[in-house]
């Protein structure tokens, strides 16, 4: 990004640019500086999205602008580094660009081994945009927050952001949703947050162990009917269970020799997840949570040799731990 910055910021633009990662907004925000960089003044615009002709983009990259400014091409979700023989007539291309034009080609996934790659990256410049992870998200909801003004009272900014995907986009999404729910007020309380926060299915396990714990089986068949009429794969919601339990167990044994910052740095885990989990410790004993680990592995090797529906195998689970 650094090469970047530095090319809009001195306007000496390099002919081909490869933006390609997961992440998508970081992807689109990126091209789009270079555009608004590279074509003020007299540059021309041409774009192709999706499967594109390589001899119509040669083409129109080595066409003049009548106002002397540069060309500028985006190239959107191609496939043109996948390894499809018929790209590889852009390999020529790439040996000696148009100087006067500036290609940037958008792609959410490259193959490395393709001959087309090899050869852009001879003479191009590539940025990977990874997802970020939970550190980076953290650090563009802060930023986000105080351009805005919106300050997040207690627990409200963690659970939050232990809500939020590991990707810029969907976490613009949700921050977008909090400012304009509250923004009359300029601060966020944990209920505003709980309240317009779309949780992930790691937060909807929680508050299922939860209600398992209380010993509330109605509370705990409700959470687990909305996680299936909401699609998420039954599969998936017994791993994250059983994942669950082995937090709580894993923490049980941490806490007696070290306080809870350490205990959650050895799991791996945010601190505020870990607070949910030392309050959740208390419902279960260790046999009961290695009971239920086993339960849950029995049940998925049950399911995949079709012996047991998954979703009634839940529901058992369920019963068993809270009646």
């Amino acid at each position: 990004m650094k090469t970047i910055n530095e090319d809009i910021k001195t306007k000496n633009f390099k002919p081909l640019y490869l933006i390609y990662g997961e992440e998508g907004k970081l992807r689109d925000d990126t091209a789009r500086k270079i555009e608004a960089a590279a074509i003020s003044g007299d540059g021309l615009k041409d774009s192709f999205e999706g499967d594109f002709d390589p001899a119509d983009l040669i083409n129109t990259a080595n066409t003049l602008s009548l106002f002397g400014g540069l060309r500028f091409i985006s190239v959107k979700d191609s496939g043109a580094f996948s390894g499809l023989k018929k790209y590889e007539g852009l390999i020529e291309y790439f040996k000696n660009p148009n100087p006067d034009c500036v290609i940037v080609f958008n792609e959410k996934k490259v193959d490395k081994r393709s001959r087309v790659y090899k050869a852009f990256v001879k003479t191009g410049y590539g940025l990977e945009c990874k997802k970020p992870n939970s550190k980076e998200i953290r650090a563009y909801i802060q930023k986000e927050a105080k351009a805005e003004g919106l300050k997040f009272d207690g627990d409200a900014f963690d659970f939050f952001i232990s809500n939020l995907e590991d990707d810029f986009s969907s976490a613009e999404n949700e921050f977008q949703k909090l400012l304009a729910y509250t923004m009359d007020k300029g601060r966020v309380t944990l209920e505003d947050t709980e309240e317009i926060t779309t949780k992930k299915l790691e937060n909807r396990i929680f508050d299922l162990v939860d209600a398992v714990g209380w010993k509330q089986p109605g509370k705990a068949l409700d959470i687990l009917s909305n996680l299936i009429l909401m699609k998420e794969p039954p599969v998936a919601v017994l791993i994250s269970i059983a994942r669950q339990f082995r937090m709580i167990l894993q923490y049980k044994f941490l806490s007696k020799s070290m306080p809870r910052d350490e205990a959650a740095k050895r799991m791996g885990a945010h601190p505020f997840v870990v607070s949910k989990v030392a309050r959740q410790a208390g419902s279960f004993t260790n046999r009961q949570l290695l009971a239920a680990l086993k339960d849950c592995r029995d049940l998925l090797r049950q399911s995949f040799s079709g012996n047991m529906d998954i979703t009634r195998g839940i529901e058992i689970i369920i019963y068993k731990y809270t009646v």
